[in-house]
């Protein structure tokens, strides 16, 4: 590939700015089809104090991080209001502090309004003199599920192109560190670019996004491991997302593979072995696991149905990057295939939800702009309230279950799926059987 065609396949997002003298540039891999080449970016010097999110909610403990030489002489900080002068009446919490490094500032369980803040470090026990400060905002927690994220504002992309269609991208949360990770697979073939809405807005809920366009490989999903754990590098290195905090999410065929991308990276210690969460949003089969691997999955598991209880029925006409194109077909996603996924995931104690959107929508739902999909708020909140769950503070989860009608029905309940890890076919809907 020549040089300059290399340089337009790659899109980046970057804050660069002036003359950089080579000690400040870093490199960060990046995949293009079977090479890795490398981009500059640059790595500044941490705040000499910093909280750990720009973002709380008024009943979170905020703690933060000392990067500079104490005074050694009954050095502390404090929580204040932005804009409130140091006296000691304007003190919200504070902590001593006797060396660089985290200290937390606990105020006993008192909540904080939504507003404006900082953390301000002082020597020598007094309120004199400000040695640094960092500003923070509290958020308020009654933001539904689905609506739009914090940290919408703060959404930056960097996309790798090929030949027209994103097949890579990051969104990263400018200016945060320690978010945790969240990886999307796309359907087959599907250019990333028809789900940037989407990938904003789970960046925006304060999530470093990895993104990968599934290029028809299902069948063998092990031909993206090294690509994603390139690309997770990436995310710790460079934009410093925590990717021991795991979700996988995947549509159509990507939500096939959420299951062994997952089990992949756990088992080989590379990412999600703090927390996780896969999510399979009308989804295909479960491509390289096998029914005992499904039996034993152990990771909080969403499957959600797109076009009602039936699942999607339509006729259509074959893509243009299809080998057809043009040429009439039958499309059926049929909602038998995940509810044997779901009946299979039985480790004890599994958190697991089967979500089933109205019929009016189409296999593409999870597809569009921003202001498209924020409107979907039937897509988007059972989404955010996992992730919120399993991955961020924890809260409790209120789904409305809508398989308890379908789930036991025998004819269901007892469909079976061909899922071959190597020398596959496809799948036989009329007669499927496991391998």
């Amino acid at each position: 590939m020549k040089l300059n065609k290399l340089l337009r396949s790659i899109v980046i997002v970057s804050g660069m700015m002036g003359m950089l003298s080579a000690a400040d540039i870093k490199w960060a891999p990046v995949l293009m089809d079977s090479i890795i080449t490398f981009v500059p970016y640059t790595e500044s010097a941490p705040p000499p104090i910093l909280t750990e999110k720009k973002a709380y909610y008024p009943d979170e403990t905020v703690s933060a991080t000392i990067n500079m030489k104490l005074s050694g002489d009954r050095d502390w900080v404090g929580i204040y209001p932005a804009n409130a002068s140091s006296d000691w009446g304007n003190v919200i919490a504070w902590n001593w502090v006797e060396e660089q490094g985290r200290v937390v500032l606990n105020r006993d369980g008192k909540p904080m309004p939504a507003g404006s803040y900082e953390v301000r470090l002082f020597f020598h026990n007094s309120t004199s003199k400000v040695e640094a400060s960092y500003p923070f905002t509290v958020v308020d927690n009654s933001r539904e599920f689905g609506t739009q994220g914090p940290y919408l504002d703060q959404v930056r992309s960097v996309k790798t192109t090929e030949d027209g269609k994103v097949t890579e991208a990051i969104y990263y949360v400018e200016g945060e560190m320690g978010l945790p990770t969240v990886i999307f697979m796309s359907g087959w073939k599907s250019n990333l670019e028809a789900y940037d809405g989407f990938l904003q807005y789970v960046a925006s809920l304060g999530y470093c996004v990895v993104a990968k366009m599934e290029r028809g490989e299902c069948f063998t999903p092990d031909v993206y491991e090294e690509e994603l754990s390139t690309q997770l590098s990436t995310a710790r290195d460079t934009y410093h997302a925590d990717i021991s905090k795991l979700g996988i999410i995947g549509h159509s065929s990507g939500g096939g593979i959420v299951f062994y991308l997952m089990d992949y990276f756990q088992s080989n210690g590379i990412a999600g072995t703090a927390k996780s969460v896969v999510m399979s949003i009308d989804g295909w089969f479960p491509f390289g696991v096998t029914k005992a691997q499904l039996n034993s999955f152990d990771t909080p598991a969403l499957l959600m149905q797109f076009g009602g209880l039936d699942g999607i029925n339509q006729e259509g006409a074959h893509p243009d990057w299809d080998d057809y194109a043009g040429e009439p077909y039958h499309h059926y996603q049929d909602p038998r295939i995940n509810l044997a996924i779901f009946k299979l995931l039985t480790y004890a104690g599994l958190e697991k939800e089967y979500v089933v959107l109205e019929a009016n929508n189409n296999h593409g739902y999870i597809a569009g702009d921003y202001e498209t999909i924020i409107a979907r708020k039937d897509l988007l909140a059972p989404i955010d309230e996992l992730l919120n769950h399993t991955l961020g503070t924890g809260d409790a989860i209120y789904f409305i279950n809508r398989y308890d009608d379908v789930i036991l029905d025998d004819t269901i309940s007892e469909y079976r799926y061909y899922c071959h890890t190597a020398g596959f076919n496809f799948c036989d809907l009329g007669n499927p059987t496991f391998p």
